[in-house]
């Protein structure tokens, strides 16, 4: 890739992104764009109607010029430095890091308050990429498409491809009046509506822009058009759309959340998978090993109602050496009264269903040949709970904010540290658990008191939550982070890079979760997302097959009745757990091709899914998922070589064969699945 500076004689410089070649660029075609938008109080925003919908090219944006730049080069890093200055003592260090071994930059930006009184900003991105598309003199008529990835609760990843026009981004006739597309999330489930991503492809040249943002609390995206250029940036929620200010006092500074950005001659599906290369570089060494574990966890066979005797009864069942953790799900510390629902922050292990304390417990799982995992949502208090009017729950106006039956720990509150401190890590210490499960059920919306802003205090709250979570990991050395929040609302990349797993959906045994586990290929490491495959009592099996298959995309999660199946589902089910492990290298390193129609409605699905993930290391799974159909169907897929069948997990007969580069199986039935492992 090219990073390209573009200079206005006004001093004013903008920035975008090209892969690396000797093509003709037009980005004269359109004006000056800075590199980094900011706003503050009391600026002025850009004409054409842009009060209330964008802050882009506001005045002070417009005011920075070009200072200096500065290009440090280490063994494998690059970092490019561009400093820009208003007038009014405001400066802007914009930066951009690239790995080597990577294929996506990091960029992001500190602003500087050189003035004598305080700054109070409204608005600030982490990237601005301008002048899309460059390889063309014209606007792009019919050309440009705008990608994002939707997501609602079971429904999370969905792609969505629109035209620009679709979105009304063509310049109008005068080159007048800002056209803008805004969108993010507000509130601290960053992954609810949209996923902190969007690419702008141009379909003429065949090249791509994609950015994701690693941004926990209210965020936004916009792609902006006045002239014949697009831009796209991001950060942030700003005053108008996320209620975030900040004041910057004299000398102080502020760094804005990091994007991570690629640009490619390729589709949407590799330019996910280029930005994966950041996180994939974040790795902690502990999850680098190339082969993933198999998971039990107890909540789809107890409901809520874990017990010292539950406990006992699965792992009679469940057979030694197949799983790496079981973890204890919700409810472990219930109520006689109240139950387990809504007493979520007094952290008391309950004696009824542990008589002999949790110690007992995590030995009987040790003993299975297990680690001891258990669940906790930490960062709330439930309405029966003793701690449900605390003084040091999270406020807004002065008033505790109640979400549904939920109320919020302030999470940068000393005593709320010291107080999850004994109740979590010293009890996860004191008990023996290597893995915790820490989700998060509620939003606290557009903020809470405490900073110049409701949306400064969410944001400032959110950090000091990935502050708690990271000294978790140092004061239990070896612990096991998985992260969930209703399933997937956290996925995003400064969330995930804290996890050693991550909560793909709450679509624990619905028909989509192929569909989803593979839509979300695209957003989340497969060596971080967990899968649930959970087995019913009355499952025929090919419903074990489909399951156990689905959760080939990444992680694999068992739970469900296993102690309720007969010994021929459970030695099948077991059978696709060992698979699952023999290809779980490819799983955890490869790129997946996709095929299939697309589904209409993830809730009633049509056809089949196919994929083939081909290991980077060597080796290829093919997961095909066979929905509704009539009669007998023919999935073929083709393959990049030569390659000989090396294992298949599934029931029946689908006549799985190769002929020259492409695998062919037939299904005489619908929901059924086969996974297939290829040397």
């Amino acid at each position: 890739m090219e990073a390209v500076y573009l200079f206005s004689e006004e001093g004013a410089v903008s920035f975008s992104l090209v892969p690396q070649g000797g093509d003709e660029l037009f980005f004269e075609k359109g004006g000056a764009d800075p590199l980094v938008q900011i706003s503050c109080t009391g600026d002025a925003t850009s004409i054409g109607f842009a009060a209330g919908e964008t802050r882009h090219n506001s005045a002070l944006t417009m005011s920075l010029k070009y200072v200096s730049q500065d290009v440090k080069r280490g063994d494998d890093t690059t970092v490019i430095e561009t400093v820009v200055e208003s007038g009014e003592g405001i400066k802007v260090s914009h930066f951009v890091e690239c790995l080597d071994r990577q294929r996506g930059i990091v960029v992001y930006s500190k602003v500087h308050n050189r003035a004598d009184s305080p700054l109070m900003i409204e608005a600030v991105s982490s990237v601005n990429i301008c002048g899309l598309t460059p390889y063309t003199d014209d606007e792009a008529r019919g050309r440009l498409v705008l990608h994002r990835f939707r997501s609602r609760w079971s429904a999370e990843g969905r792609h969505e491809a629109r035209a620009i026009e679709d979105l009304l981004l063509e310049p109008s006739w005068a080159d007048f009046a800002v056209r803008c597309e805004k969108f993010g999330t507000t509130g601290s489930m960053p992954v609810r509506g949209f996923f902190p991503f969007a690419a702008v492809e141009d379909t003429g040249r065949k090249v791509i822009w994609a950015v994701s943002l690693a941004c926990s609390s209210s965020w936004q995206f916009e792609t902006v058009r006045i002239d014949k250029g697009l831009s796209l940036s991001c950060g942030l929620a700003d005053y108008d759309f996320g209620h975030w200010r900040k004041e910057i006092g004299p000398g102080e500074e502020f760094t804005t959340p990091e994007a991570y950005v690629t640009a490619a001659r390729c589709d949407i599906t590799e330019a996910c998978d280029r930005l994966l290369d950041i996180q994939k570089g974040r790795l902690l060494p502990s999850q680098q090993t190339g082969s993933l574990p198999a998971i039990f966890n107890e909540y789809c066979t107890t409901w809520g109602e874990p017990s010292e005797e539950n406990i006992g009864k699965i792992l009679s069942v469940i057979g030694p050496g197949l799983y790496e953790y079981f973890v204890i799900d919700a409810g472990w510390y219930a109520d006689l009264v109240t139950g387990w629902q809504d007493n979520m922050g007094d952290w008391n292990v309950a004696s009824d269903l542990f008589p002999n304390g949790m110690k007992k417990v995590v030995r009987m799982i040790n003993d299975a040949g297990m680690k001891a995992g258990i669940w906790f949502e930490l960062e709330v208090v439930g309405k029966d709970s003793a701690r449900a009017s605390d003084p040091h729950l999270l406020t807004r106006d002065g008033k505790i904010i109640i979400s549904g039956t939920r109320r919020f720990w302030d999470m940068r509150s000393e005593w709320v540290n010291d107080y999850l401190g004994t109740k979590v890590i010293d009890f996860l210490k004191d008990n023996g658990f290597e893995y915790i499960k820490i989700d998060y059920n509620d939003t606290i919306g557009i903020g809470c008191d405490g900073a110049e802003s409701v949306g400064e205090g969410l944001r400032q709250t959110v950090e000091a939550t990935k502050e708690f979570f990271g000294m978790i990991r140092r004061k239990v050395p070896g612990i096991a982070i998985e992260i969930c929040s209703s399933g997937g609302h956290r996925l995003e990349p400064s969330f995930m890079e804290l996890a050693d797993y991550l909560s793909f959906s709450d679509a624990h045994e619905e028909r989509e979760i192929p569909v989803i586990a593979a839509d979300l290929q695209n957003l989340v490491l497969a060596c971080k997302s967990q899968i649930w495959a959970v087995l019913r009592k009355d499952d025929e099996m090919k419903r074990i097959a489909y399951s156990i298959c689905a959760g080939m995309f990444g992680v694999l999660c068992i739970s469900g009745d296993v102690f309720e199946l007969t010994k021929e589902k459970q030695d099948f089910a077991n059978a696709g757990v060992e698979f699952y492990k023999t290809v779980s290298s490819v799983i955890s390193d490869g790129f997946t091709h996709r095929y299939g129609p697309r589904q209409f409605s993830n809730r009633d699905l049509k056809g089949y899914q196919a994929t083939v993930r081909f290991g980077r290391s060597g080796g290829a799974l093919v997961i095909v998922h066979a929905f509704e159909h009539d009669g007998a169907q023919i999935v073929t897929v083709p393959l990049d070589r030569q390659y000989d069948i090396a294992g298949i997990y599934g029931y029946g007969d689908h006549r799985v064969r190769i002929t020259d580069t492409f695998l062919s199986m037939e299904f005489d039935e619908s929901f059924d699945a086969v996974a297939v492992y290829l040397k």
